[in-house]
């Protein structure tokens, strides 16, 4: 009798198969100096006053039209950072008033629905504008936001594709200012620091954000 063996190929083609691993490319926040990325958002996807009559004959709001009155604090944020994004917001708040008192404007950008942020507006009568950043687009221009490096990764109780907290102060001529990102999500709120940079005067006590825990 001959005998003979059935070769499996698949056993052996699963060995086979290289493995190839994505390189984790962590964000890369604009610094100070550089220049903040041109963008422009939809009037239904902006909620709050807009800074400048143009806006008002176009469908579109621009850097340009938010920078047309001094500088511009463009702020980070997400419902999405549960108990954090609850303080946050509240500092967020505090802020605005100094930021307008130093003749400057607060734009605060968030990934979140049109719908949710209308509510968040109405329920805490927010003084600043808020605009939907669609798929984090904005967020990834100021380098605040990857897919290769997503908060979910590093922080327990995020789940949601967000941007990390972040805060830029913009010159008039586009040229950053100022650059904070709280990566761990335990820093203190810059409120000292932006005003600094918005008006030059004594600044205001430093206002302390909370541990890391983010659910």
């Amino acid at each position: 009798m001959i005998a003979f063996f059935d070769t499996v190929h698949e056993d052996t083609d699963l060995y086979s198969i290289p493995q190839v691993f994505r390189k984790l490319v962590p964000v890369k926040p604009l610094q100070s100096g550089q220049k903040a990325p041109l963008f422009g958002v939809h009037r239904q996807r902006t909620i709050g006053q807009y800074v400048t009559w143009q806006a008002d004959y176009s469908k579109t709001v621009h850097l340009h039209d938010w920078l047309q009155t001094g500088p511009l604090v463009v702020a980070f944020y997400s419902a999405g950072w549960n108990g954090y994004g609850k303080k946050y917001l509240q500092k967020l708040i505090e802020l605005q008033a100094h930021v307008q008192d130093a003749g400057a404007n607060l734009l605060v950008v968030s990934p979140d629905s049109p719908e949710s942020l209308q509510i968040l507006v109405e329920q805490h009568d927010l003084p600043f504008t808020i605009v939907q950043d669609a798929e984090n687009q904005i967020a990834g221009k100021f380098g605040v936001h990857s897919t290769d490096d997503p908060v979910w990764n590093w922080i327990a109780g995020i789940t949601e594709d967000v941007p990390y907290p972040a805060l830029f102060v913009v010159a008039p001529d586009r040229h950053i200012q100022f650059s904070y990102v709280d990566k761990d999500f335990d820093g203190q709120f810059p409120a000292e620091a932006v005003l600094r940079q918005i008006d030059g005067q004594s600044a205001v006590k430093t206002l302390p954000l909370y541990d890391r825990t983010a659910a």
